[in-house]
């Protein structure tokens, strides 16, 4: 049975919610300008709105935006290109949406330079690296954004220590419920669980409950996923009686999407149905496209499996459009590019920094050194013999420690190129893979319609249709998969040498396996490119893991590989 929420969609879910604890509305009921400055009222209203009509929130925050001529409160500035950013995230704009949040990093890191210790700005930092840290799970880019959720909770566990607080608190509570996804979404269910029971700890300073609800919704899953599907919709219908009453759409929206799956997990398909399209309506409605995604793509699965085929075409050719306006294959690649760019320009500007204090150090030693000998008169001669003697010693000290540290960090540099240029190498052989993928179905879906129009033709061109056919499922394209094997060899040298000391009894047609899941490309996608059903890839999978002398999930074979 073709059911629904493949991998990367699945992960949308846990989106939503990581998104509801990093983005806290500021702003209720209140709408009255008052004292405040223009772009601050602007932002208000646009905070307003996230979650219930992007159109007018990006309307408001560009209004925000623009009113930054005449605004002189930094955190403002910093709120609106936080608030612009999770707006651009939203409507799957996710080149600008990084844009923004190193906008506003840059200005944070220039505050900071004035004040180091200034709580309120560690905070705003650990703010904006959950935000990233939320974008990069939005390309699932896991690994880095596991890697910000981390940086961002140890920063606040070290404000923590310091002075406990309730802005500090509900910032914790984002960090765990966030790191938790991740976890969630690599299938640990268990070591997610300790994270978000850490999130309502945390969310006992604050007892807030749209946190609460954001986190029984990830608990939902967690439960859903180990299949105990009772106390899942227990989690579910919580968190969804809260938001109803909050008015969160966008959270009714990604509740009811899991209400739907929680249901066809156990054969209730007409109440599936139901929450599906509740969830796309809301989605519409708010214009958001993930949650668009994860509704179209499941009404699409769900119609088709109830034999109601009309209504399966016309949502899988909804979800087809909006899946290719959305997150670019691009946007890793771009987001990296732009990271790269902020890193190399905040070390450039601490090395300046630092040779101006420097210089600054050295300024006072010689006022001092011409102090002194003016107090020594009498002994001029002598001590400006030694004085010179001196400085002769501490400049070629000097000069040794600038040209060690010159070498240090040229080397550092050409770490940090190559590892760079690894991940984009792994990128670029990734995107090989799918545009294999791609140009299989592609031929798969022209055979397919051409096996069911044949009887349709005359009988002695059936023959002709019969050839082009098998002309069709012949044409591989060896030169893309040369290339392809030739550039993974290139990334990952040593893979198929280990694997041949480690296993020499494996066949090509293994080892080729073997590399598509050192990518970790899902049995769908694999069957894709090599043109086999998933059947037969999951019968290669377990005949792979009794050669390897391997027990238990799937995911243990893939973790092995990725330890070759």
């Amino acid at each position: 049975m073709n059911l629904i929420f493949i991998n990367r969609f699945a992960s949308a879910l846990i989106l939503f919610s990581i998104l509801a604890l990093s983005y806290p509305s500021r702003l209720r009921a209140d709408n009255i300008k008052g004292n405040k400055s223009w772009s601050e009222f602007y932002l208000n209203l646009s905070e307003n709105y996230v979650n219930t009509n992007l159109d007018s929130a990006l309307y408001w925050g560009l209004k925000a935006e623009a009113s930054l001529k005449s605004e002189k409160s930094d955190s403002i500035k910093i709120a609106v290109y936080l608030n612009n950013g999770e707006v651009y995230s939203a409507l799957g704009n996710a080149d600008t949406s990084f844009e923004y949040f190193l906008m506003a990093r840059r200005l944070n890191d220039s505050l900071r330079e004035k004040d180091l210790e200034d709580r309120a700005l560690k905070l705003q930092e650990a703010n904006i690296i959950l935000r990233i840290g939320t974008l990069k799970f939005r390309v699932h880019d896991y690994t880095a954004s596991l890697k910000h959720y981390e940086e961002a909770l140890k920063i606040l566990e070290d404000l923590y220590a310091e002075k406990s607080e309730a802005n500090l608190a509900a910032r914790k509570a984002a960090a765990y419920n966030n790191i938790a996804g991740i976890y969630l979404q690599q299938g640990d269910f268990d070591t997610a669980l300790i994270y978000y029971k850490n999130a309502l700890e945390a969310n006992e300073v604050n007892k807030n409950v749209l946190y609460e609800s954001s986190i029984s919704n990830n608990i939902g899953i967690c439960y859903l996923e180990k299949k105990d599907y009772d106390l899942a919709d227990h989690y579910f219908l919580k968190s969804l009686a809260i938001r109803k009453n909050d008015g969160d759409k966008r959270g009714q929206a990604q509740c009811l999407n899991s209400l739907g799956k929680n249901q066809i997990m156990q054969g209730r398909f007409n109440a599936s149905l139901s929450y599906f399209e509740q969830a796309l309506a809301l989605g519409k409605e708010i214009r958001h496209a993930e949650s668009m995604l994860i509704s179209l793509e499941s009404l699409s699965n769900l119609n088709d499996t109830l034999g109601r085929h009309k209504q399966a075409f016309q949502a899988l050719k909804e979800f087809k459009q909006l899946s290719d306006s959305v997150f670019s294959a691009d946007s890793k690649i771009e987001m990296a590019k732009l990271e790269s760019d902020y890193s190399v320009e905040k070390e450039r500007k601490m090395a300046q920094l630092e040779e101006e204090r420097n210089k600054a150090i050295e300024d006072r030693k010689e006022i001092r050194n011409y102090t002194i000998l003016g107090g020594l008169f009498f002994l001029l001669l002598t001590a400006i013999l030694l004085l010179f003697l001196m400085r002769g010693k501490v400049r070629n000290s000097k000069l040794e420690q600038e040209k060690l540290k010159l070498e240090s960090e040229k080397l550092e540099l050409e770490r940090i190129t190559l590892q760079e240029n690894l991940e984009f190498k792994n990128r670029e052989l990734t995107s090989k893979a799918l545009f294999l993928m791609k140009n299989n179905e592609l031929i798969s879906s022209i055979a397919e319609k051409l096996i069911e129009a044949k009887s349709a033709f005359k009988l002695e061109n059936q023959k002709i249709i019969q050839e082009i056919i098998h002309e069709l499922r012949a044409s591989q394209d060896a030169h893309v998969w040369d290339e392809f094997e030739t550039h993974f060899t290139q990334v990952h040298s040593d893979f198929y040498k280990k694997l041949q000391d480690q296993f020499p009894n494996l066949s090509a047609n293994e080892k080729k396996l073997c590399a598509f899941l050192r990518l970790n490309l899902s049995t769908k996608e694999i069957s894709a490119i090599t043109y086999q059903s998933i059947n037969s890839i999951t019968v290669a999978r377990s005949r792979l893991r009794k050669k390897m002398n391997l027990e238990g999930e799937d995911t243990q074979l893939v973790n092995f590989l990725m330890q070759i």
